[in-house]
């Protein structure tokens, strides 16, 4: 297979579909990022976006990952946090993973940042014969204030930096225009029946499919997505929890995180003293992971 990236040409290894595909987008830690790829690449076909802006990922990734069997690299987009660029990134990659994962198979988006607690050999079995969607859901009547607001203040900073002082100030001036004269949202693309989660999760192929179909064939949502705060986090389960799929998503994305500021970063970086606590929340993925910090957690996912 070729792919082009920035006008240049890869050949890519991936030669034969899977039971299920991984989808990963990138920035950082090259160490922990090779060795993911290195860990799923043996059983699973592996789709990553690398993006543009980092100054740790680069042009030599993109050779390096093109020339491993199973592994397709591109570098598209330049990411900030919350713009709707990241969400483009998943859906390129999610319309690439779906032609080389066989029907009723599986597909899992994940990070750089994260890291398999159990074998290969696990998440085979743990994905055989299944049909739920694994993803963190809530509807509207469930989402904290800050989750709502999200979908209610249209994004018109979206190319600036979401944790910049004087994009923060301007936004918040902006936001308080929207709700001073009425102009919040109060559906997307029609769609008053809002649902929210983290982007991470593990679905069929063909729920997959039909999410990627529904944006291609309705712009009108895609344009009012594309006004959303973080709207990676609206798009898969909003469209799901107004499908004949609903009754199949399993509210819990499969992912452990520690949502408290440690080692220097919020989520924490997970590490050695983690471990018990991922084993008993019944996890198959652990993030955030660094290759320094996480590095004696990451054995120990090994050794399993």
């Amino acid at each position: 297979m070729v792919v082009y990236v920035n006008t240049r040409e890869y050949t890519v290894m991936i030669t034969e579909a899977r039971n299920q595909s991984f989808i990963m987008t990138a920035y950082k830690d090259s160490d922990n990022l090779y060795r993911l790829v290195e860990r799923l690449r043996s059983d699973f076909n592996v789709f990553i976006h690398i993006d543009s802006s980092s100054t740790v990922l680069g042009e030599k990734d993109l050779n390096r990952l093109n020339q491993l069997r199973g592994v397709m690299a591109t570098s598209t987009y330049a990411i900030t946090w919350g713009s709707y660029k990241h969400l483009l990134a998943l859906i390129d990659l999610a319309r690439e993973a779906c032609k080389w994962t066989i029907d009723g198979g599986y597909l899992h988006f994940i990070s750089g940042q994260d890291y398999p607690v159990y074998s290969n050999q696990h998440i085979k079995d743990f994905f055989s014969d299944n049909k739920k969607i694994y993803m963190d859901y809530r509807d509207l009547s469930h989402m904290e204030s800050h989750q709502k607001k999200f979908f209610q203040y249209k994004n018109h900073l979206w190319r600036f930096n979401y944790w910049n002082k004087l994009v923060h100030a301007v936004r918040n001036v902006d936001n308080w225009i929207q709700r001073s004269f009425g102009l919040l949202n109060d559906n997307i693309g029609g769609i008053r029946d809002i649902a929210q989660g983290l982007v991470w999760m593990s679905m069929p192929k063909e729920p997959m499919q039909y999410v990627l179909d529904y944006v291609r064939n309705n712009s009108r949502f895609m344009h009012d997505v594309y006004q959303l705060q973080v709207p990676e986090e609206f798009v898969f389960q909003t469209i799901l929890g107004n499908s004949h799929f609903k009754n199949d998503i399993e509210p819990n994305n499969l992912r452990y995180a520690d949502w408290h500021r440690r080692n220097g970063s919020l989520p924490a970086y997970l590490d050695e003293s983690d471990y018990d606590k991922i084993l008993e929340s019944g996890c198959l993925f652990a993030r955030k992971i660094d290759s320094a910090i996480s590095a004696k957690l990451i054995n120990h996912f090994e050794a399993r």
